[in-house]
């Protein structure tokens, strides 16, 4: 550790949060350094403390919940164990965009209500509450997995993001903090032109940040960008991917590139950081200590290797209760033992959002991530693929060509494969365009079935 990291760490870091009036941060990151060498039972006690004290503040001071409670018989003090929380109804999206104002707990102090939203990608963005404590919470969360890819605070970083809300101002205010501070740099994910790949590549060669944080495609495409264009890459201490679903192909390719170690995460605007990878790789371990998580099992396709719906309960944010959150995410568990000693429970991977999951024509889901490797990677006279879904059985395939697309032969394997998928009678289109442009946060979303969440829902109901 550099003395200038060291100074950064032990006395700048508290004096930034003294100032803001957020010292429980520096408890919360004594408390994650320490809770996640816990054993299994240490964890579950912990979890279940925390849930029985979110859930009687739920029922005494939130309307939302006190009516879900009385709705379905049950009271808090019948929820003894982690099983018996498996009875209390599942919150949707639209029971948030419905009674959000019913969720807010009616005992909370309207000045440390801070208010946040999700970003939509799926819909209405959702409108969000949480305390001051639990950003406090959530940050050192976030600091606790960073340090398992070598970073912590006063350790220089880039980022290659989308999010124009997470985005500083390009002004002379900017760059100081970035010295003083020593703030990240960025790449705009949403505007990825040679130019300004080729002005970040000069940053990161001048900046030498200890790490990058990014898209997982977008920083796939950099290092794609970086090899044709003949560069010599920084290689930074490691790459820490987020935000999309990080396949093995893009793992490959980014750690080619840069020659570093590359870093899975998972979390998301409503809870902050929810898994990460360790130094071992072998799933990416849940903050287990701020969250309960579950997954809902559904009528899967077989190869989605026994997948359902996460579920996540928020057991630190008082001020507005998240519980049982559909959070519209799709991801399976580890089994076994973690190498690196962590007992936190693992996910073994994230497989992309629902609306990242095609409806066959016999009602099956089938991963758009599945596709895009056994598919579509397999076959590089496709180029570069999107599907599109407005109805069950049927898919649209937006096809930018490779150098060697065939109209007839490509067509007809898209076809064959649509059928292998999502059933027999299952149908497809193809639109050969020359250009498929990420959303406008930068993501690039390789499929979008507008039917998946409807599906899901009506499992529920069955």
């Amino acid at each position: 550790m550099s003395f200038a990291s060291a100074f950064f760490r032990q006395i700048v870091h508290p004096a930034i949060l003294a100032r803001r009036g957020d010292l429980a941060q520096l408890r919360y990151e004594r408390e994650f350094k320490r809770s996640q060498f816990f054993s299994a039972d240490q964890l579950r006690d912990l979890q279940m403390s925390r849930l029985r004290l979110l859930l009687n503040h739920a029922y005494r001071n939130c309307p939302f919940y006190r009516t879900r409670f009385q709705r379905c018989g049950l009271h808090p003090e019948d929820i003894q164990t982690l099983e018996d929380f498996s009875h209390f109804p599942i919150l949707e999206k639209r029971d948030i965009q419905q009674s959000v104002t019913e969720m807010i707990a009616t005992n909370w102090p309207k000045s440390d209500l801070i208010p946040n939203h999700t970003g939509g990608s799926t819909g209405t963005p959702l409108p969000l509450f949480l305390s001051r404590d639990r950003k406090c919470s959530r940050a050192a969360a976030t600091l606790r997995h960073n340090s398992w890819a070598g970073w912590n605070p006063g350790d220089r970083s880039a980022v290659i993001w989308g999010a124009a809300a997470d985005m500083p101002l390009d002004n002379w205010t900017t760059k100081l903090r970035r010295w003083l501070l020593r703030e990240p740099i960025w790449l705009n994910a949403a505007e990825l032109t040679e130019r300004s790949m080729h002005q970040f590549h000069l940053a990161l060669l001048r900046y030498r940040p200890r790490i990058i944080q990014a898209y997982a495609r977008s920083a796939a495409l950099f290092a794609q960008w970086l090899e044709m264009s003949k560069l010599q890459p920084y290689r930074p201490h490691a790459i820490i991917t987020t935000a999309e679903v990080l396949d093995q192909s893009t793992r490959t390719t980014l750690e080619r590139v840069f020659q570093c170690p590359v870093f899975n995460r998972y979390g998301c605007r409503e809870v902050s950081v929810i898994a990460s990878e360790c130094e071992a790789h072998q799933g990416m371990h849940i903050m287990a200590e701020g969250l309960y998580l579950e997954i809902d099992h559904t009528r899967f396709s077989d190869i989605t290797n026994q997948a359902g719906c996460i579920l996540v309960t928020d057991l630190l944010n008082f001020a507005m209760p998240l519980i049982r959150y559909r959070i519209g995410d799709i991801g399976s568990w580890a089994s076994g033992a973690c190498p690196c000693g962590r007992q936190l429970p693992r996910l073994q991977q994230i497989q992309g959002r629902v609306t990242d999951f095609l409806v066959g024509s016999d009602g099956r889901l089938v991963s758009g991530v599945v596709l895009a490797t056994y598919v579509v990677g397999n076959r590089p006279s496709l180029g570069q693929v999107q599907i599109r879904q407005i109805r069950p059985g049927h898919v649209i395939y937006r096809v930018r060509p490779g150098c060697t697309f065939d109209p007839v032969a490509d067509r007809n394997y898209l076809l064959e494969a649509t059928r292998a998928y999502l059933g027999s009678v299952a149908s497809a289109d193809v639109e050969v365009v020359s250009d498929l442009p990420a959303s406008a946060s930068g993501k690039y979303l390789f499929s979008h079935s507008q039917v998946a969440i409807q599906v899901l829902l009506d499992m529920k109901h069955q």
